[in-house]
């Protein structure tokens, strides 16, 4: 029953909401140019540094040892290759079968973002600085972008230098580094469900059963709030709304860690009662502030509007009374009033982002 509840629970607290996947912007498709300009926007000089040092490894082949074998399967027209880099990345460093499954997956996907990673840093092959480059040169990137990869890999090439090369360590793009952000995302994630697993694994199963309706209260609450309390209007905004998502379920495994050695939050009676006064009065100020102007109906923060903190607000009340019925369960000895105040309090600090009178 533990570890298949576990398992259950660990998958759900993992998943981005609508998070760009990273091959997205490393795929490249047939018939792209080389050096790949395409995203660029405007005429690119064939005269510049970067440009003529992509030209210069245009030839560059990998060993036919290292491509795929021919009947490959059907298991490599569905995989994902940054997914596999980084899960065998974070497998201490992944074992040579690992990196034979990630490089095959990535020269069927066309992967050149993860093969460039591949060849410059030798996991499963030799190292390959050439072939590296000819592989960043193909990717579709800013300009800015582009030419500082070029320079760091060259850079590697010329002066021997150690550490490891990625492709997130290069990019200018508040798109990509959404991208980048998901994937530091998806390897914490995997963190934390360690973490929670190994806090749940010797709890009696309805005690389990009760923590399962607590985060399903818990992910709604944070997908809510990534989606309609983050400023959606700049470039950074989708790394900005899987911070907040992330925050809420590392402070959930944070509160459970805690309680499970004994840190009730230190609130009275009269101090949560306080507290919730506090809340409603500044919600009630929110919900009667005039409208910015900046977005699509009752705006009051960049693009964050009524509307929406009425949305987390609901979602948030569920989080909180479906803690306070977990605790009574779990940790009897601590009086509801607590766990009320102690989400009461980190609440009153995120509305108080959207007063305009601060």
């Amino acid at each position: 029953m533990t570890r298949s509840f576990a398992a259950g629970l660990l998958i759900s607290l993992s998943p981005l909401f609508a998070t760009p996947a990273l091959a997205a912007s490393t795929i490249v498709p047939s018939g792209a140019p080389y050096p790949n300009t395409s995203a660029m926007g405007w005429d690119v000089s064939s005269a510049e540094q970067w440009y003529q040092q992509c030209v210069g490894v245009q030839d560059s082949a990998p060993p036919p040892q290292d491509l795929p074998p021919a009947k490959s399967g059907a298991a490599l027209s569905r995989c994902v290759a940054p997914d596999l880099y980084y899960d065998a990345l974070g497998a201490n460093g992944g074992a040579r079968a690992d990196w034979e499954t990630v490089r095959h997956c990535a020269f069927a996907q066309r992967d050149n973002g993860v093969l460039m990673m591949l060849y410059s840093n030798g996991l499963g092959v030799p190292k390959n600085p050439k072939l590296a480059l000819k592989y960043a040169c193909t990717l579709p990137s800013a300009q800015a972008e582009m030419s500082g990869r070029v320079e760091h890999l060259v850079t590697r090439m010329l002066d021997n230098t150690g550490g490891r090369f990625d492709l997130c360590d290069d990019i200018t793009s508040g798109k990509m580094q959404g991208e980048c952000t998901a994937v530091g995302e998806r390897q914490d994630a995997k963190a934390r469900d360690r973490d929670l697993a190994a806090i749940i694994k010797k709890w009696p199963p309805q005690h389990q059963t009760a923590l399962r309706d607590v985060q399903k209260t818990m992910d709604s609450f944070a997908i809510w709030r990534a989606q309609a309390e983050v400023d959606s209007g700049g470039t950074l905004a989708a790394s900005f709304a899987i911070d907040a998502k992330a925050s809420e379920i590392a402070l959930f495994i944070a509160d459970l860690r805690g309680a499970e050695k004994g840190k009730a939050p230190g609130f009275s009676e009269a101090g949560s009662m306080q507290l919730d006064k506090r809340l409603d009065a500044l919600y009630q100020k929110i919900m009667e502030q005039t409208p910015t102007g900046q977005g699509e109906g009752d705006t009051i923060y960049g693009t964050v509007n009524k509307d929406g903190v009425r949305s987390v607000q609901r979602a948030w009340l569920a989080y909180r009374d479906a803690w306070v019925g977990f605790g009574a369960q779990r940790y009897p000895a601590v009086k509801p009033w607590a766990w009320k105040a102690m989400l009461t309090e980190r609440r009153i600090k995120q509305l108080a982002e959207f007063d305009q009178q601060q």
